[in-house]
């Protein structure tokens, strides 16, 4: 008996996923700083509250962090 099989490649894509939302938060990477932002959906509140802190403190250099929840889908559909 012989065993056969059959690859197929298929092209695939990464998409945000239709229900999610991108997550966008920052810390202030000054060495006596524990500064954060919290979470939040709106990519341009996280910078704002990013540039109020560098008015309270001097402190401009920030680690920011942008997460989704992704789906990968056939590239041909």
């Amino acid at each position: 008996m012989t065993v056969r099989s059959v690859v197929t490649f298929v092209k695939h894509a990464i998409k945000r996923h239709p229900d999610a939302e991108t997550t966008a938060t920052a810390r202030c990477v000054h060495p006596d700083c524990g500064w954060e932002a919290p979470p939040t959906g709106d990519a341009n509140e996280c910078a704002d509250w990013c540039m109020e802190h560098t008015g309270r403190t001097g402190h401009g250099i920030f680690l920011r962090t942008f997460s989704e929840i992704a789906v990968v889908v056939r590239a041909d559909r």
